[in-house]
């Protein structure tokens, strides 16, 4: 199916159901047939995969995954594009439409996700699949600036919390960028598809390391002594005691320059100390 012909189908289903695509929950419906067959190429799925879709909209990449997937679980919020999508794929055995929050549901056991992101709540969706999620690989597509902070390095302006996350839980990898026009309706931002693809981590405190990192970001240009000695008054803590549990060339290193492991030596040390 050419561009043309997706993008008229998309605009029939939008007016049959009297979908209202709102910029608040992120709804942009995927129009460009290359970049949906760049998604289902890089999920290299087969006829085994259950696939967890997150922000289905009207089933244009559903469809395309339903052909070669043994199932498709796709999740939709809005209640009138859940009920397009069942009337849609009616008579299809392995597509499942759940009229859910996927940020409020238990994620379904699946394989795989693949995904257009709604972009409005990207990030809180990529840190749940990351928590939650027990998949080998996601194929996700982000607003480009996302996609960014996913894969930065130490030291760049893109670090973050969620670079530092996704590093530690996932290998991460862009595949390709694509226009606003691979979208309907046409966001104000370009998108970049990437994969994940699962680590094996254990030991970690994540939840102690995400409060960690949520407060040393709120300081990102601080060297790490600074931004300790807010985190000891913010925790009634001894800020002696505290600093003298890490290495001097670690205190002198500017928050946004500590690498992924560093965050876990830091948060480790931490807690040693009895901090909560």
């Amino acid at each position: 199916m050419s561009a043309s012909d997706l993008l008229k189908k998309t605009l029939r289903a939008v007016k049959e159901y009297s979908i209202r695509p709102s910029r608040k929950m992120g709804q942009n419906f995927a129009v460009n047939p290359e970049l949906i067959a760049t998604m289902v190429a890089a999920a290299e799925l087969g006829r085994g995969d259950v696939v967890l879709e997150i922000g289905a909209g009207i089933g244009n990449l559903t469809e395309a995954i339903a052909e070669v997937a043994k199932k498709v679980i796709a999740v939709e919020k809005d209640a009138v594009s859940a009920r397009a999508l069942r009337d849609l794929f009616a008579e299809r055995s392995n597509v499942e439409v759940l009229n859910e929050d996927i940020l409020l549901m238990k994620l379904p056991c699946a394989s795989k996700i693949v995904s257009n992101l709604p972009y409005s709540i990207s990030t809180p969706i990529t840190f749940k699949i990351l928590f939650e999620g027990d998949f080998e690989r996601a194929v996700l597509t982000y607003q480009k600036e996302v996609a960014e902070r996913l894969l930065a390095e130490p030291g760049g302006h893109e670090y973050s919390r969620l670079s530092v996350m996704s590093s530690l839980l996932a290998e991460v990898e862009r595949v390709r960028d694509f226009p606003p026009e691979s979208f309907y309706p046409k966001p104000d931002v370009s998108s970049t598809v990437v994969v994940m693809r699962r680590r094996t981590t254990q030991g970690i405190d994540w939840e102690f390391l995400n409060e960690t990192l949520k407060l040393l970001f709120s300081q990102r240009k601080r060297k790490l002594r600074r931004a300790l000695e807010t985190y000891s008054k913010i925790k009634k803590l001894n800020f002696v005691e505290v600093a003298g549990g890490f290495e001097e060339n670690l205190l002198e290193t500017r928050v946004f320059q500590i690498s992924p492991h560093g965050f876990v030596t830091i948060s480790s040390r931490l807690k040693a100390l009895g901090c909560r």
